[in-house]
């Protein structure tokens, strides 16, 4: 038997500690190439309390009224500093309890992904470099190519 829970109601019973994880699929493309829309499904697990550097996690946007899915690119004490792998920036520090949950698992079709933090790292720097690059490369085309 299904139940549906809301992203509210899920966050108490992780609060509590008693979240299954759940299965969702994101809408934006923030965390582009790893993450896709409407392809992807993304495992949540309640946070355990422990963030490492290339961590997935699930936080609540509010001052957008959206939650938010991001690489974790900085740990300091009690806050983390987050970061979407197609994002120009960073989202700015968030304290530890502004965490909801943390990506298990990525499906695509068949394939089955486990989020490998220093993996990831890697691969979310290398994305970051590439985008600096295409949209300097966009903004030179459009100076050279501008009709006046």
């Amino acid at each position: 038997m299904k139940r549906t829970l809301s992203v509210t109601e899920w966050h108490l019973l992780a609060e509590e500690g008693n979240a299954p994880p759940v299965r969702i699929q994101l809408q934006g493309n923030s965390m582009f190439p790893l993450i896709r829309v409407n392809r992807d499904y993304v495992t949540v697990a309640a946070p355990d309390g422990e963030f490492a550097v290339g961590d997935i996690v699930l936080f609540a946007d509010e001052k957008r009224d959206r939650y938010v899915m991001h690489r974790v690119w900085e740990v300091k004490e009690d806050r983390i500093l987050t970061w979407g792998d197609n994002c120009d920036g960073p989202d700015g520090w968030l304290p530890l309890s502004a965490v909801w949950g943390k990506a298990v698992l990525i499906e695509r079709g068949r394939r089955r992904i486990v989020p490998e933090p220093k993996k990831g790292m890697r691969r979310a720097k290398l994305w970051h470099r590439l985008g600096k690059v295409y949209r300097f490369a966009a903004k030179v085309k459009n100076k050279i190519f501008q009709r006046k």
